[in-house]
């Protein structure tokens, strides 16, 4: 947040030539400049999704917030951008809350969940996910937050791995076991209702003998269920020759693909709806800021005023109170605040009229200089609260 752009910029660009030794700097320097309504637009869309290089990408909300949060902490947000995160975040929930374009899958794990549950409805027997990577558990993220979900076991060959995976905090995670070992993948997915596979091995993690095997075994035992394996990883972990074995069914990363393109189809014809919830946001973000000059300069503006009028109406109360009676000092006073509304109504109605807010910042001034009101506070002032009394300053914004 800047009052004067040049300088803003200038000041960025002074601070990307202090850090040229840092070895990504190149990568981190800005490929594009956004200045004023284009900022908080931008801003608008992004929470919203709508400029992620996935459409609808939910994860950019936690990021928005994070670099919100961060930006408090570290004093460099003011009144004004800490209202434009505010209602960009609640924008981003709205798209999310108003329309189904948060609820299409559109990244490979969230696709294998929606796949699992038009293949075989509910998700109420056991789970094993083989993989404790970032895919794998983005898969145990979508899976322990579905409803009626059953035990999510974790097998994966570093127990390290393991170990950290404990120290995430899922939502459900109270169903999300890592006990099993490794070695117990063919009996634990031969048994699950379903399996799936991410890691990065270079070759099958299931093979198929060893997991006919398993299944044999189990069917000894009592009434084999119908399995679902579907095998995310690049290379393929899992024996194709798996899926041809009754009551096993076995998908791959290239059945995904058109569960996602599908998705992210119609994730594009929604684009208008969002949009739609993005220029209200905007429309609201505008008439805060548009208020926060109005309103305290109306206000002061009237109390000059009214404070004459009433200085004026008391030097000349005394005589006329004497001479006619009250009837006469309750007339001048009906009489003078007609006048003050008056003379009011036209600058009143104009700065309530005015959309742009350079043009209304001008009005503003050119009145508080015409009567000598106080001016406006100073830019980047703290936010008080949620609804705070912002700051005054002319947004800029540069991103990479």
């Amino acid at each position: 947040m800047v009052s004067d752009v040049q300088a803003g910029m200038k000041e960025i660009e002074n601070f990307y030539q202090s850090v040229q030794g840092i070895s990504d700097h190149e990568k981190l320097r800005p490929n594009f400049k956004l200045l004023r309504e284009d900022v908080t637009l931008h801003l608008l869309r992004v929470a919203a999704g709508l400029d992620s290089m996935v459409l609808g990408e939910g994860q950019i909300m936690s990021q928005v917030k994070d670099a919100h949060r961060k930006g408090l902490e570290a004093k460099t947000i003011g009144s004004m951008l800490d209202q434009l995160f505010q209602l960009a975040l609640s924008c981003g929930k709205r798209v999310r809350s108003e329309t189904t374009m948060g609820r299409r899958a559109v990244s490979v794990s969230s696709a294998a969940i929606e796949l699992a549950r038009e293949l075989i409805g509910p998700i109420d027997g056991d789970i094993t996910v083989i993989g404790a990577g970032g895919m794998a558990q983005l898969c145990m993220k979508h899976l322990l937050r579905t409803k009626n979900c059953g035990r999510v076991k974790v097998l994966n060959r570093s127990s390290q791995r393991l170990e950290t995976l404990k120290s995430i905090s899922f939502k459900g995670g109270e169903r999300l076991s890592t006990d099993d070992q490794f070695q117990n993948r063919y009996q634990s997915s031969a048994t699950s209702c379903l399996t799936l596979v991410a890691t990065s091995a270079p070759s099958y993690l299931l093979s198929y003998e060893s997991f006919k095997e398993a299944r044999d075994a189990a069917a000894l035992v009592g009434p084999l269920k119908d399995c679902l394996i579907i095998d995310i990883s690049v290379p393929r972990n899992v024996d194709p020759r798996i899926g041809e074995l009754d009551g096993v069914t076995l998908k791959h990363a290239d059945h995904l693909a058109s569960v996602v393109t599908k998705n992210m189809k119609e994730r594009a014809a929604l684009v208008e709806e969002a949009e739609a919830i993005v220029f209200e946001s905007l429309d609201e973000f505008h008439t805060w800021q548009r208020s926060r000059i109005v309103v305290p300069t109306i206000a002061g503006l009237r109390e000059k005023i009214e404070a004459i009028r009433i200085e004026e109406i008391s030097k000349g109360g005394n005589g006329a109170e004497r001479a006619n009676g009250c009837r006469q000092k309750e007339e001048a006073e009906s009489v003078s605040r007609a006048i003050v509304n008056q003379i009011l109504h036209h600058p009143t109605v104009q700065l309530k009229a005015t959309k742009d807010y350079q043009v209304l910042k001008q009005q503003a001034e050119a009145l508080r200089t015409l009567f000598n009101l106080d001016p406006l506070e100073e830019p980047n002032s703290k936010p008080t609260s949620k609804r705070h009394r912002p700051s005054r300053g002319e947004a800029s914004f540069v991103n990479n």
